[in-house]
């Protein structure tokens, strides 16, 4: 076994932080909740959901620290249906 292979742990690591910018969550459940104002005032009581969208070359994704970032994110509010 040569140093170009990889174990499981950093395999595992890498497809992670390669899925992070694909979230599968917010495909699949949040963009689907209606969007609101990030200015608006928050409703007690309301579950919301703040999504921030970086650029693909912005320095958060290597690093994966928010003070790294070099992009100028989109910020988008959801917020989930009053349930009784």
């Amino acid at each position: 076994m040569g140093g170009a292979m990889t174990n499981r742990h950093q395999r595992r690591r890498g497809a992670a932080l390669n899925r992070k910018r694909h979230n599968s969550f917010f495909r699949d459940y949040i963009r689907h909740l209606p969007e609101i104002s990030v200015a608006a005032p928050p409703q007690p009581g309301r579950v919301h959901h703040l999504v921030f969208f970086h650029d693909d070359d912005c320095g958060f994704y290597g690093t994966n620290n928010v003070a790294d970032c070099t992009c100028n994110p989109i910020i988008r509010r959801y917020v989930e249906p009053v349930r009784s």
